[in-house]
């Protein structure tokens, strides 16, 4: 069997179809973003369990894009390095991969693909593009020549998998990158500057999450300014 049989004839149908198939995803989807969610919260907060339910205490259900976008760009550097690795086995996996993968496989391609682009023009980043040609070479390179190596059966698995390769990145990012969500500012009051993170306005104060990962509410009267 040839390497492109091995990777892309397989037509069968995966199970758990239409209705049935439809909600298996969502609930997948869900469930990631519920974990996605709980890694974030902790990872700001230092891990601490009394700041991180005070931060959560903060968010709501509009809140989610927000979270997620704001995430991958605070911890940018982390979200580098994993997406010089994940887009180049997302690109193989659309070319190589399962038939029946490829449209999920294509989405978050265009979605690491647009990432990269904003983290290269707003950071200056460009170093992003041939690092990811590299990857991409040596993952060709890997399936063409290594035929009979466990690292080309690795490499198979992963292509197959693409999409959970993806997701768990995305976890990995939640959890390692402690930077929140949201810009820092620099909150001059009546007791002094304040340096954090807002992460909601409510009536009457702030409730700031500080660089030292504190938890803290300020009084929206005692707000001289905000920078």
């Amino acid at each position: 069997m040839s390497a492109a049989d091995e990777t892309t004839t397989d037509t069968s149908p995966e199970p758990g179809g239409g209705v049935t198939g439809a909600l298996g995803g969502a609930a997948h989807l869900a469930a990631w973003g519920f974990v996605f969610l709980i890694l974030r919260i902790f990872a700001v907060s230092g891990y601490d369990w009394d700041t991180a339910f005070l931060v959560s205490t903060t968010l709501g259900i509009d809140d989610g894009l927000a979270l997620m976008f704001g995430s991958l760009m605070a911890g940018h550097l982390v979200t580098s390095i994993v997406l010089v690795v994940v887009v180049p086995l997302l690109i193989a996996a659309r070319l190589w991969g399962p038939p029946g993968h490829r449209p999920v496989v294509m989405l978050l391609t265009t979605v690491g693909l647009v990432t990269m682009l904003a983290l290269t023009v707003s950071f200056r980043s460009w170093w992003l593009l041939p690092t990811m040609l590299v990857v991409l070479a040596a993952i060709t390179v890997t399936r063409r020549l290594l035929r009979e190596s466990s690292l080309r059966h690795l490499l198979i698995a992963g292509l197959a998998r693409a999409s959970w390769v993806a997701a768990v990145s995305a976890l990995v990012v939640a959890a390692f990158v402690t930077t929140p969500w949201v810009p820092q500012e620099t909150i001059e009051t009546t007791e002094g500057i304040v340096t954090g993170h807002v992460l909601s306005v409510d009536s009457g104060y702030l409730n700031v999450l500080t660089d030292e990962q504190e938890f803290v509410i300020i009084l929206t009267k005692d707000v001289l300014s905000r920078d």
